[in-house]
């Protein structure tokens, strides 16, 4: 008995229990594995553009005020640094361990948000989401990619599970809050959360005055917000208000012009010519001892600015700017001319206006490929304009002395160590060739889990259809026998996941670039709606199955069966939830003083 038990246990593991906290607790035990194994292996990045953060949270703790620059970050991400202790220790570690704590609970909110509609697709899409390696990618990325990755996914669950309760209004409550979470930590996040809300209201009614609180809770902290980005970035000193909306709409309205025959051209109205007007004056007589140029040169290659820069004339540079859109001429001319963010904005206004159809084009182009074929984006230090990227397996490349890294020497010496040390090269040999496999499986099968998923998501979208053909057609024979399978009861759960999917890449094709960066922000979103996918399709073949192969497949389920009677995790635990919650705790702390511990030997 005990050898089939502990033969039994280990596989146990990767079987779901019949009890929820078990099914939890397992996938979080899993998470917290993998986890350690990417907090020890992966790199530490810091782009260009990460030290705005800390220093927001430095001006926050300090009363300081934030240069106009910075406007274009949100306040989340600052946060996290203060609760990770960084403004008293200059410490990453403790930033690392809440997005570390982030990485553990994704594969959990996954099984969440799909334990309603089937227990066992829940726990195995949880598992997916692990082998997926979503949760971890942006472990060590100090952007805020990780922490919006995960309020999304906690919003959806919340939501989800809201409209699946019928009712229990604390849910919306922590939806709410979890949604102030998440639009305070990207621009974007502040945008969708009407919309979902009226979700809610249309998928499960109630008392009005819930919904109202709601509203007035978001209203409140967004006004609480603007109090504070009022304050810390002296507003009323500025001469105009600080913001980065103009100079990220102006970036795709530019960047794309090339691609479909279009060029920059003064026509296009007053602001327009006002900018070629100012090129002109900050250019002056040479390109090569122009202040403008000199001001955003940052660490561009040399041999770039040497061929497509300091060759031209004035004139000439300002012509290929027009004809030939691209990062650098963006960053090094453009965006130098002038630091009223509202100016820019007016520009891609009236680029707009002159070529509507352009923006629509563009757009639906790169919606595609964010939706089904991601990786593709204008890149940096060339002048090919729009093209399929490569995929980099963010935990494998080390930012520092790489590639351009904003300055933390301000810091510490010590958060000089922790930045340059890639822990990946101090691991025994065996643990960097599982690391190297593991990169090297990912790269290469990425785009077929990208058709898988999207396939998945297809299907569940195709139910989602399904489901609300059913409530308008509820006296058909035909939508009345999907009722019976409870296709209806996945339609609220797949809009609600697929509005966020649908928005985040909306915005992010019509104001940025189909990069893997931003499909990863909705990995874990699209496989929870690839995982309802998978529901709407044992719904459909499990009564078929049944139907033709009779009793066939009940020696797998004895199979199933017995495993999970000698589980000893399943047979102890499923009746002492204090004990289970208890060790999955300690696990996790030792796991992660292990980690630290480590790194404070080694910086």
């Amino acid at each position: 008995m005990r050898m089939i038990s502990l033969a039994a246990t280990p596989i146990g593991f990767f079987l779901p229990s019949r009890s929820t906290h078990i099914n939890i607790g397992k996938l979080a035990l899993i998470g917290m594995l993998v986890t350690t194994f990417f907090l020890f292996t992966s790199a530490y990045n810091f782009p260009g553009g990460a030290s705005h953060y800390p220093a927001w949270a430095e001006a926050i703790m300090h009363g300081n005020k934030l240069p106009a620059a910075m406007a274009q970050r949100e306040v989340g991400f600052p946060l996290l640094y203060i609760l990770g202790g960084f403004t008293f220790t200059h410490s990453f570690i403790g930033i690392t361990l809440i997005l570390a704590f982030f990485a553990v609970l994704m594969s959990v909110l996954v099984y969440w948000a799909l334990e309603g509609i089937s227990p066992a697709v829940g726990f195995y899409t949880g598992l997916a989401c692990i082998v997926s390696l979503s949760p971890f990618t942006y472990l060590k990325f100090f952007y805020p990619d990780q922490a919006y990755m995960f309020f999304n996914l906690l919003a959806a669950t919340l939501l989800i599970k809201f409209i699946q309760s019928k009712g229990n209004f604390r849910l919306l409550y922590l939806f709410t809050l979890t949604a102030i979470a998440a639009s305070f930590t990207r621009t974007a996040g502040n945008l969708m959360y009407p919309v979902l809300l009226a979700i809610a209201y249309f998928s499960v009614r109630g008392n009005l005055r819930h919904y109202v609180g709601c509203i007035l809770i978001f209203t409140l902290a967004a006004g609480l917000y603007q109090w504070h980005r009022y304050d810390i970035f002296d507003m009323r000193h500025q001469p105009s208000i600080p913001s980065g909306k103009g100079m990220q709409i102006l970036y795709s309205t530019y960047l794309y012009l090339g691609d479909f025959g279009l060029r920059l051209a003064p026509d296009f109205g007053p602001n327009t010519k006002r900018l070629f007007d100012r090129m002109r004056e900050e250019l002056g007589p040479d390109v090569r001892k122009s202040a403008l140029i000199q001001k955003g040169l940052g660490d561009s290659p040399k041999d770039f600015m040497e061929k497509y820069f300091y060759v031209y004339t004035p004139e000439q540079l300002i012509e290929k700017v027009s004809t030939e859109p691209n990062e650098e001429y963006y960053w090094n001319v453009i965006m130098g001319v002038d630091t009223n963010d509202q100016f820019f904005l007016n520009v891609a206004k009236e680029i707009a206006r002159s070529h509507p159809w352009y923006v629509v084009q563009y757009s639906m182009r790169n919606l595609q490929h964010a939706l089904f074929a991601p990786g593709y984006a204008t890149t940096r230090y060339n002048t090919q304009g729009y093209i399929h990227t490569g995929n980099d397996f963010v935990p494998a490349s080390q930012g520092w002395g790489t590639r351009s890294e904003d300055p933390i020497t301000q810091y510490g010496p010590e958060a000089v160590k922790e930045m340059a040390f890639f822990q990946l090269k101090t691991m025994p040999a065996f643990i960097q060739k599982i690391f190297s496999d593991v990169t090297y499986f990912h790269v290469m099968n990425f785009d077929k889990y990208v058709l898988i998923t999207t396939v998945l998501m297809i299907f569940a979208w195709l139910a989602a259809g399904l489901g609300l053909f059913s409530r308008a057609f509820s006296n058909t024979t035909f939508f009345r026998r999907l009722k019976s399978i409870g296709i209806d009861k996945l339609t609220g759960p797949i809009i609600v996941v697929s509005a966020l999917v649908v928005y985040e890449d909306v915005l992010t094709s019509v104001f940025c670039q189909p990069l893997y960066r931003y499909f990863h922000m909705t990995e874990p979103l699209r496989i929870v709606i690839a995982g309802f996918g998978v529901a709407f399709i044992a719904s459909i073949v499990s009564p078929l199955v049944m139907r033709v192969g009779g009793n066939s497949t009940q020696p797998i389920k004895s199979l199933i069966t017995g495993i999970q009677k000698y589980d000893l995790v399943n047979g102890y635990f499923s009746s002492r939830r204090t004990q289970w919650l208890f060790l999955l705790i300690s696990v996790n702390v030792i796991l992660f003083a292990w980690w630290v511990s480590s790194m404070m030997a080694h910086t």
